[in-house]
């Protein structure tokens, strides 16, 4: 089907444009200022709203219930289920939760878990992006294991250590296979020393992303891992990362994802994860092309009745103004549990933000930017360096490029005002179209087209 979007201010990659947008085939065919439409198209008029990329979510365990690793949430029992029915419409409630809040691509994160069970929660979700017919299924890139090939027990953060496994390529196949081949990150810690390096090298082979965190390892375990392809560093600052002032062994993980060129950084932008005076200071240092936001959103997220729960035997519990988990039972009530941030509220948060003059901690000053440049800024962080770190972001790969608005690339885009309330920028979603196609509008009944 072909689409219009018309009188619309498109967020392009350098510029804000007012413009006027053809999908055609699932693609974004022509940006012009010709209004004139063809036969059997349809209009979409923007009403000189903002059109935006889609958000790619690179690092994310749940939402609305269902978590990747458990299954489908039920509130009356405080149970989660795994059997097929409840996962495939748990899933499904969960991508199209994504999908309204303008999330139009997913790293679906795994916790940790028995071998056995892994292996039937990938089954499953290889079934279900081969055989559903559900028009939200491909804002599902690809798994993201994080938990599976961690190893210090001081570095685990919410993750249970019981379930922690050797870097091994065989037992990693094992999983590829159970998972139809839909496994895309993989987070090894270096600190496995050659098991890790081996593995690393056999993901690179295969053109899946290394990623690193909840790590131990010395500054020149991590660079031994860079220069074997790893290139994304789990949710920094946020605690579990090594680091060192000394000069001995280069440092932690910490100087060495810094200073690496080849390293892409995520970062939780939900004020609570990361000081926002520090997340600018890692943003001054790395420059805005190597920073990914990322929600990192647990299975409570947009679940308001529920307060406390147990996942893999660790508890976690809600804070008073529900915007984010901690670790129930520590002694630091600091000590965070995950996230129930969304990828909205990250964008708005990362535009409030950067047009804000802001103290750093390294820094003395973060000046504040012009709105233009701030937009263009969080739609890098959310959408261009993900699809970048995925390898979709060249529009000459026809099939799934994606990351911005351009012609031959994929029409994944976000209809919204953006609004200043209250000396803070707030996105309203208006639509989402995912593929070409609408499968979210936001009329007084919330409907999912």
């Amino acid at each position: 089907m072909k689409y219009k979007i018309t009188n619309a201010q498109a967020l392009l990659p350098d510029a804000l444009v007012n413009t006027n947008i053809d999908i055609e085939d699932g693609r974004i065919s022509k940006i012009s200022k010709n209004k004139k439409t063809g036969k059997s198209v349809t209009t979409i008029d923007a009403g000189s709203k903002y059109v935006i990329p889609g958000f790619i979510d690179l690092h994310t365990n749940g939402i609305a219930g269902f978590d990747l690793t458990n299954g489908l949430y039920d509130k009356n029992t405080n149970r989660f289920s795994i059997s097929k029915p409840k996962y495939f419409e748990g899933l499904d409630t969960a991508l199209t939760e994504y999908a309204m809040h303008g999330t139009t691509l997913v790293g679906f994160t795994t916790l940790e878990a028995s071998e056995k069970k892994m292996k039937k929660i990938f089954s499953m979700i290889a079934e279900y992006l081969n055989e559903s017919e559900s028009h939200v299924k491909s804002i599902f890139h690809g798994i993201y294991m994080e938990g599976t090939f961690m190893k210090d027990k001081k570095f685990k953060g919410a993750h249970n250590p019981k379930y922690f496994n050797k870097p091994s390529v065989k037992l990693f196949k094992k999983f590829q296979k159970a998972a139809g081949g839909n496994i895309k990150i993989v987070n090894v810690v270096p600190e496995w020393g050659k098991d890790a390096i081996k593995l690393i090298e056999h993901l690179v082979k295969n053109s899946i992303v290394c990623a690193a965190g909840h790590t131990s390892a010395t500054g020149k375990q991590y660079y031994e891992a860079i220069n074997k392809g790893l290139n994304l560093a789990v949710h920094v600052l946020n605690g579990p990362s090594s680091s060192s002032f000394k000069p001995f062994e280069q440092g932690g993980a910490l100087e060495a994802f810094l200073s690496s060129d080849e390293m892409y950084v995520e970062i939780i932008p939900d004020g609570y994860h990361v000081n926002k005076s520090y997340l600018l200071d890692i943003i001054s240092r790395k420059s805005i092309e190597k920073c990914i936001a990322i929600s990192d959103s647990m299975f409570v997220t947009n679940m308001k009745a529920l307060n406390e729960f147990k996942i893999n035997g660790v508890a976690g519990k809600v804070s008073k103004n529900r915007e984010y988990i901690q670790i129930a039972g520590e002694e630091n009530s600091n000590a965070l549990y995950g996230s129930i941030l969304t990828m909205d509220t990250a964008f708005n948060n990362l535009l409030t933000w950067f047009t804000k003059p802001i103290n750093g901690i390294w820094n003395k000053l973060h000046a504040p930017l012009d709105f233009e440049h701030a937009l263009i800024n969080a739609s890098k962080m959310c959408s261009e360096n993900p699809a970048k770190v995925l390898g979709l972001f060249s529009n000459t790969n026809l099939e799934n490029s994606t990351g911005s608005i351009e012609e031959n690339k994929s029409a994944d885009l976000i209809i919204a005002d953006i609004k200043k309330v209250n000396d803070n920028y707030k996105l309203s979603i208006d639509k989402v179209i995912l593929g070409g196609k609408p499968v979210y509008s936001n009329s007084t009944e919330r409907k999912r087209i």
